[in-house]
């Protein structure tokens, strides 16, 4: 009822406001279109801005789910390196506490070895050996300072009698310069007077060669700065030239390099559509595995916690990846060549490491005996194995073992048969005699020879594992990580390590002489046998006997009854070890030859809802990696696109760039072209000039200069003799200068000569004083050591004896004393790698905690992200819905407005045809969708009345006859079209009908 009032209420309120339009001026209504027009962009700018939100949100969403699939990812990763980590360090702690227990055990015996031995011999010896050493050490360094102090008097007898002779040397020196120097004098006195004289005729006649001399200087340095403004106008010539050159053949290649880079834009434009297409496409595609892979991870998800609820809640399965899948079913009808070998290879190997058995705590416990194995036992493991068999056979469609009584019965007894013959398998592989014997004895086929004795070369039933009786491999991570911490001197593969690699009994000594080993470890191995017949590294036949997987394979089809039995040799085979034989027996039923014997009824039904389940469960996972790796693949491909598309927008971008460059290059290439040919059109000019002025120069530049060597010459005599005069007194004057300066430092050397001699007697004298205390010394020092040397050797004789008559307490000391340095030493590196370890695996711990946080962080975001897309979806229909009904208000308004006479006729006419009369002002259209057709109303204005469009007359008409119809229906035109366009108006914004009908109200 809610509805339907909203509904009237609208229709009322538009009737209203139909009647008043008649009432609003020209200028009102203006006024109110112009608020309208704004409301509406106003509008329209908010739904915009909440769409360019919800792109935004949708790409977090994107990545945000790409980086936590790709945390979930690692996150295996780090639990298995956790493990490996934790596993590690608990080898170490136990090491450590051994090397420990070992360390205290040596201390003891150290401490009781040190108890029995008397010291006091040895620290008498020790003692007087002290003794002994500090007399020598007294002797020596006394005789070492006596050395010193005899070296030092003989460097002081040299330095006393150097300096007596310097002293000789700097007085005669001084004495020698003293007589030069008033020889000098005298000769100088004697140049002064010539050197005046000379003067008094040279100074006239210098004036005038100044004077010629300046006027030479005057025209040859006019004549340089001629030829110097010549040469930069010459030079600028030549610039001006070679910057036109090189301008035009800068122009020329800018123009080259803007086509090449053009034509090169638009290539790279063209490849990055495509390549944007390409990826997304790729992005399509990757969006729809992603979809699948969700649902099939869903539906494991529901397998697996539909196999938890089981009593166990252990659940294994066994998963074949599709490559294995897709290469058996290439090389069905091929021959095998070296390529079957190797993509066989690759293809087991990623389904070794998807396949890992679950360990079940409480099945530890449950030990089972081999020799006398219980009825129970036997079917609980048999159900293990078949299952896991079935799991497989099912992922390649084909029929699944049936576990049966009899077929167990045949089993047991071929397990029996290989005990009573003590059957080396590991060296003779298949006991195919006895197994053929026994098979007639069950009523099946059996190989026979042609003397009519039981075939040895070949049977129908088994297909067998030996392995070491308790031991089992190790899970291939660790393998890897034993031979990366304990070397590989062999060079296994990474395949032989994961299939070659052995793991010790768990239980008791007598629990393996009794040949005890519990459920979970015996499951172990029934997982680890089938997963070494499908997933081998290099033979493949088990693989095709138990899963049929040969095209013309008889037993892919119809019914196969299958079981399992277990066989440890009595005695260790050709090698020394204790064997554990699986047998894994099945017999297709075109081998069954007596029904009676080999009962086929007798099957022993598998556990349903397991069984299901774990299908269910390994299809799915077998279905997630396959997803997952068609996921990383077109993941990787997008990203090389992505690459491809920013290395694309990068190179456009580029080349944008550099045609902008080479535009800016072109034209001040130009710039400067033009510059340079004005300056062409001027230079030479300026060049002419200067060289004309140059050579007036030039002229009176020589005419100066022979003047003034016309001048020089006249003088010869008399310049000649004023040059020797002033040459003999400056050099007179130097060499008495020289003599003085000389005089000063022979006399400071004088001097330092008398205060260095006095300084060499005194130090002389105390070296002899000190070399008189140190010989005195010297000689108490070898009293001192006669007698020590005497109680050393005393000491020694008593010390002897003592380790004569206690050899045995001594050998016991040393030997305690080795074996505690020993296990200091091992306990040390124990302590280390017990460290080592430790701060590995807090690293590890670290890391997956830090990733854990991580994927919860990036799933609270992706929630957040979901929530707020569906938010801005809401927000922007209901926006867009607001959108939608004011236009169509609008356009309801304005058709009412085109309604003027009640008893106007509305015409037959479809539309406004070329011809129409030219009274028609304007064509308003209103359209609606009716039984999924689009009617388009047209209403035609003239200038006297409104015209009604045969689309709106039969709406109108159809509103007054309809059940849906207003109370208002029979009234006048006016109200009879505004009823039918509201209807109208309400059914586009899905609002369905003024009044619904009642049986939608039940919807």
């Amino acid at each position: 009822m809610k509805s339907k009032n909203n509904k009237l209420m609208y229709v009322s309120a538009a009737v209203l406001a139909a009647g008043a339009v008649a009432g609003v001026n020209t200028q009102n209504a203006h006024a109110a279109e112009v608020q309208k027009q704004a409301d509406k962009n106003a509008a329209q700018k908010t739904i915009d801005q909440n769409q360019k939100d919800l792109a935004q949100t949708q790409d977090q969403l994107t990545k945000a789910q790409a980086d936590r699939d790709n945390a979930v990812r690692k996150n295996s990763d780090a639990q298995a390196n956790v493990l490996t980590a934790d596993s590690n360090n608990q080898s170490a702690q136990n090491v450590l506490a051994n090397a420990q227990d070992q360390l205290k055990t040596a201390q003891v015996a150290q401490a009781k070895a040190q108890a029995n031995y008397d010291a006091s011999y040895e620290n008498n010896v020790k003692s007087a050996q002290n003794d002994v050493n500090k007399a020598n050490a007294d002797v020596q360094s006394t005789q070492e300072q006596i050395n010193v102090q005899n070296a030092k008097q003989a460097e002081a007898l040299n330095n006393r009698q150097g300096q007596e002779d310097a002293l000789k040397t700097n007085t005669e020196t001084l004495n020698k310069t003293n007589e030069e120097i008033s020889k000098t004098q005298g000769q100088v006195q004697q140049a002064q007077k010539t050197y005046d004289a000379v003067n008094k005729d040279y100074q006239p006649v210098k004036v005038e060669l100044d004077k010629q001399a300046k006027e030479a200087s005057d025209a040859q340095k006019a004549a340089d700065e001629n030829a110097k403004e010549l040469a930069q106008a010459q030079n600028e010539l030549k610039t001006a030239q070679d910057t036109a050159n090189k301008s035009a053949e800068t122009i020329n290649n800018a123009q080259a390099k803007l086509n090449s880079d053009t034509n090169a834009l638009n290539g790279a434009k063209t490849e990055l559509s495509s390549k944007q297409k390409q990826a997304s496409d790729l992005t399509s595609q990757r969006d729809q595995v992603a979809k699948d892979l969700q649902a099939a991870q869903n539906k494991m998800n529901a397998a697996k916690a539909d196999s938890d609820s089981d009593k166990d809640a252990v659940v294994n399965t066994m998963v074949m990846p599709q490559v294995y899948k897709d290469t058996v079913k290439k090389w069905s009808t091929k021959d095998h060549t070296d390529d079957y070998y190797k993509e066989m290879e690759a293809a087991s190997w990623i389904g070794w490491n998807q396949n890992e058995y679950k360990h079940n705590e409480a099945e530890k416990n449950h030990m089972v005996d081999l020799k006398h194995m219980s009825r129970a036992d036997q079917i609980e493991l048999n159900k293990f194995g078949i299952n896991l068999i079935n799991q497989l056979r099912s992922q390649i469609g084909v029929d699944p073992w049936i576990f049966n009584e009899s077929a167990l019965d045949f089993a047991n007894a071929i397990a029996d048969r290989y005990v009573k013959d003590d059957w080396d398998s590991d060296a003779n592989h298949h006991d195919s005699e006895a197994i053929n014997e026994l098979a007639h004895q069950y009523g099946l086929n059996y190989g026979i020879t042609s003397d009519g004795k039981y075939s040895k070369d070949s049977q129908y039933y088994e297909d067998l594992m030996t392995d070491r009786f308790g031991q089992t491999e190790i899970p291939f991570e660790q393998a890897k990580a034993n031979a990366d911490k304990f070397g590989n001197p062999y060079h296994y593969s990474d395949q032989e390590l994961a299939y070659d690699t052995d793991n010790t009994y768990a239980h008791s000594k007598n629990d393996y002489n009794n040949r005890l080993d519990d459920m979970d470890h015996l499951k172990n191995q029934v997982y680890n046998a089938v997963k070494r017949f499908v997933f081998d590294y290099q033979e493949w036949l088990h693989a095709d006997s138990i899963l049929s997987q040969e095209m013309f394979s008889d037993a892919a089809k119809g019914k196969t009854y299958a079981a399992i039995s277990f066989s440890a040799k009595p005695t260790p085979d050709h090698w020394g070890f204790d064997d554990l034989q699986l047998h894994f027996i099945n017999v297709h039923e075109s081998n069954v030859l007596d029904p009676k014997v080999f009962n086929v009824n007798a099957n022993i039904p598998l556990d349903s809802h397991n069984s299901d389940a774990s299908k269910q469960y390994s299809e799915s996972l077998a279905q997630v990696n396959d997803l997952k790796a068609k996921k990383s693949n077109l993941d990787n491909q997008i990203n090389g696109l992505t690459n491809d598309i920013k290395g694309l927008n990068t190179r456009i971008s580029d080349l944008t760039k550099s045609i902008s460059d080479t535009n800016k290059t072109l034209e001040d290439a130009k710039t400067t072209k033009a510059d340079a040919d004005k300056k062409i059109a001027v230079l030479p000019g300026r060049v002419k000039e200067l060289k004309d002025k140059q050579a007036s120069l030039d002229k009176t530049q020589s005419k100066a200069e022979a003047d003034l060597a016309t001048y020089q010459a006249k003088n010869k005599d008399l310049l000649a003799q004023f040059n020797a005069a002033k040459s003999n007194l400056d050099k007179l004057t130097a060499k008495l200068n020289d003599l003085n300066s000389a005089k000063s430092k022979a006399e400071s050397a004088v001097t330092e000569s008398k205060a260095n001699l006095a300084k060499a007697t005194s130090e002389l004298s105390a070296i002899s004083s000190r070399l008189d205390e140190l010989k005195a010394k010297l000689s108490t020092a070898k009293t001192t050591k006669e007698q020590a040397d005497a109680n050393l050797a005393k000491a020694k004789a008593a010390y002897d004896e003592y380790v004569s008559t206690h050899k045995d307490v001594i050998d016991d000391l040393n030997k305690a004393n080795s074996e505690l340095a020993d296990k200091t030493k091992a306990y040390n590196e124990a302590k280390e790698d017990a460290a080592k370890t430790d701060k590995e695996y807090q690293a590890a711990q670290d890391e997956l905690t830090k990733l854990n946080n991580h994927i919860e962080d990036l799933s609270t975001a992706i929630t957040n992200y979901e929530s707020k897309i569906k938010q801005l979806n809401t927000t922007i229909n209901k926006q867009k819905a607001d959108q939608k009904r004011a236009s169509l208000d609008a356009q309801i308004n304005k058709a009412l407005d085109n309604v003027s006479a009640p008893k106007h006729a509305a015409t037959t006419t479809t539309g406004v045809q070329a011809g129409t009369s030219s009274s028609v002002a304007s064509v308003g259209a209103v359209s609606t969708t009716q039984n999924g057709e689009t009617l388009t109303n047209t209403v035609v204005r003239s200038n006297n009345a409104s015209v009604l469009s045969p689309q709106t007359k039969k709406l109108v008409a159809q509103a007054n006859a309809s059940n849906n119809s207003l109370p208002q229906t029979g009234a006048n035109d006016k109200l009879s079209v505004f009823a039918a366009l509201a209807g109208l108006s309400l059914a586009s914004l899905g609002l369905g009908s003024l009044v619904g009908e009642k049986k939608r109200k039940r919807n």
